[in-house]
């Protein structure tokens, strides 16, 4: 092989594994993102308490929970 068909092939070769690797990064950040995302919400039960015990502060009904 030619040694310049040699230095393509290896650059292209660099080219795709930082592409995988972008992509694998991408990906993790996202698996990252989904969990944490889960653990920031109030559970639905802290929610209805707090709700239940501002309503009656406001002079509002309570809003109907799902």
């Amino acid at each position: 092989m030619h040694p310049t068909f040699h230095h393509e092939l290896a650059a292209d070769r660099v080219a795709d594994l930082h592409h995988y690797a972008a992509r694998e990064r991408m990906a993790k950040s996202a698996r990252h993102v989904q969990a944490h995302r889960n653990l920031s919400r109030p559970a639905p039960a802290v929610t209805a308490l707090a709700r239940r015990a501002l309503t009656p502060a406001r002079g509002h009904s309570p809003a109907p929970t799902r």
